[in-house]
């Protein structure tokens, strides 16, 4: 079975290309979240296939503390879920993807879970080509 783990060189923290991700990026929305995210090309080496960040808008949650708890349940159940997503996506390309909570109350970790598995499936099924039917 393999770790469920979220490393570091699996996060996404170079300003320009987060400048770039929310500039040109698509998105996806399933509320309260939404997708967002960019392709950026071939991956090289043990490169993650997908480079994530979480935000959680300080507009609609003014306590630190209720945007950290967004936060950690965003990225416990990314880190729960990211094997099934790179089981899908496949080995060549390599993609940023921005995670941003859009609700309006602080969520239980299900609801979380499931609008996020919805989100990362609506995600793949735009990235991935559908296959012919014969």
């Amino acid at each position: 079975m393999p770790r469920l783990t979220f490393s570091k060189n699996e996060r996404l923290n170079s300003l320009k290309e987060i400048d770039l991700l929310f500039k040109e990026g698509k998105s996806v929305t399933t509320s309260p979240i939404r997708l967002i995210w960019i392709e950026t090309g071939s991956r090289e080496g043990e490169a993650p296939a997908v480079r994530v960040m979480f935000a959680v808008p300080k507009k609609r949650f003014s306590k630190a503390v209720d945007r950290n708890r967004i936060r950690r349940l965003l990225r416990e159940s990314y880190r729960l879920e990211k094997n099934r997503l790179f089981e899908k996506i496949g080995s060549g390309m390599a993609y940023n993807l921005a995670i941003v909570f859009t609700g309006n109350e602080i969520p239980d970790y299900g609801t979380i879970q499931k609008a996020l598995i919805q989100a990362l499936e609506r995600w793949l099924k735009k990235i991935t080509p559908a296959t012919p039917t014969t």
